[in-house]
């Protein structure tokens, strides 16, 4: 049970063609998700995937999952996967604080042996925009442009839209704060945040507020809109509609407060039901085999996600094994170098990955090739600006959230 990010049917074929054992996926929404396990479907669910504003009520206000040791996991080891996993306060020492709060939520023990849910895809998510109209985004106060006024789109989710939003006013010094404890705030920053957007929406500032991703899709594909946080899959949706559309290469802000909201998704076996069931080893290679595998770092970048293991280059980008091809050198490094594509693209604003046909050669890059939006991985994590959590004043977020939602 999880997101559509973490059983798509692609990913639910896969590991029946690979093990011979039929999955039965359901696609829930974050909240759905917490709900149902937490409400006695845990005892009938072999595994669920959440991500990391929805995992703290599970595996670590409750113990609704079983803890994977990295002994489990083959294809997991420090040389294999990204430092933003393995070393992540190091990696993101630029983050203070909320770089501790990445090791809180993704291991189990202080020994960094076992894993609470390990981490099978993530994002960094930006403003989308169409180029018909807008020239340039790469700041989140982009969407809070006057000149956008009433063509502006922003989300439903508290837990997703105040943090943007909090980027915002720190860094343009509207409110107090430091960049290690946005991702927790206090009541006196939600109520700055939330303040804020309701004057924007009083204002006119946003063309819609959208719940659904499809809505997004909507709004910008019809052209409503112009800007907007959107999430990446959204953005290419946009794309395949007919409408233009760039992901924003995010920077920092005038004081290194802005940039990319940083979120990963996971799977966990469930306590007790998959042991009880079980079915703990078949939830392990379903983490393991599938998605630690050759295939599903091509297959869900396609919808702009990345992996963890993309530093494992010699199966991923060139390798194979029982889950099939990796990606390819074009389109590995169109994914994770910001190499552009080897053959020509007359509109990059409408490229989609899904469609191009990526060379399994070696070749060299066009001159006017498509670059992946957002560019080169590392320059993606060097501009984080936020790990995204559930936050200790959860109850007073939701509680004023209602003043947004109902202005």
């Amino acid at each position: 049970m999880g997101p559509a990010w973490s059983n798509r049917d692609g990913q639910v074929s896969k590991f029946t063609e690979m093990t011979d054992i039929n999955l039965d996926a359901s696609r829930a929404t974050i909240p759905t998700v917490q709900q149902k396990i937490l409400g006695g479907d845990r005892e009938s669910v072999d595994a669920f995937s959440v991500e990391t504003s929805g995992a703290g009520a599970l595996v670590q206000a409750n113990d609704a999952h079983i803890p994977v040791p990295t002994s489990d996991l083959e294809n997991w080891d420090t040389d294999s996967v990204s430092d933003l996993f393995s070393r992540p306060e190091e990696r993101l020492d630029f983050l203070g604080a909320q770089a501790q709060t990445i090791t809180d939520i993704l291991w189990q023990d202080d020994a960094k042996s076992e894993l609470r849910f390990p981490p099978t895809v993530y994002n960094f998510d930006a403003v989308g925009y169409n180029p018909k109209f807008v020239d340039e985004a790469t700041l989140w106060s982009d969407i809070f442009d006057e000149q956008y006024n009433g063509q502006s789109i922003i989300g439903e989710t508290a837990s997703i839209t105040i943090p943007q939003v909090l980027m915002h006013l720190l860094d343009n010094e509207m409110i107090d704060g430091k960049v290690g404890d946005i991702n927790n705030p206090t009541q006196e920053q939600l109520d700055a945040a939330i303040d804020f957007l309701v004057e924007q929406k009083n204002a006119g500032q946003f063309r819609s507020t959208w719940g659904a991703y499809g809505q997004s899709v909507n709004l910008m594909s019809g052209e409503e809109a112009v800007i907007g946080d959107l999430w990446q899959p959204a953005a290419l949706d946009v794309r395949r509609s007919g409408t233009p559309c760039t992901y924003a290469t995010m920077e920092t802000g005038q004081n290194g407060l802005q940039g990319y909201r940083f979120w990963y998704g996971g799977i966990s076996p469930t306590n007790p039901g998959a042991r009880e069931r079980n079915n703990y080893n078949e939830v392990t290679s379903l983490i393991n085999d599938v998605h630690y595998g050759a295939w599903f770092p091509g297959y869900i970048q396609g919808w702009g996600y990345s992996v963890p293991h993309y530093p494992n280059e010699e199966l991923v980008r060139t390798g194979s094994d029982d889950s099939g091809q990796g990606m390819g050198p074009e389109y590995y490094d169109w994914a994770y170098r910001g190499t552009k594509t080897y053959q020509s693209v007359e509109e990059p604003a409408l490229f989609d990955p899904q469609e191009y046909d990526w060379s399994m050669e070696e070749g060299e890059p066009a001159e006017d090739g498509s670059v992946r939006d957002s560019g080169d991985i590392e320059e993606r994590i060097d501009r984080i600006g936020f790990f995204q959590i559930w936050p200790d004043e959860a109850e007073y977020m939701q509680q004023r959230w209602q003043d947004f939602t109902s202005a």
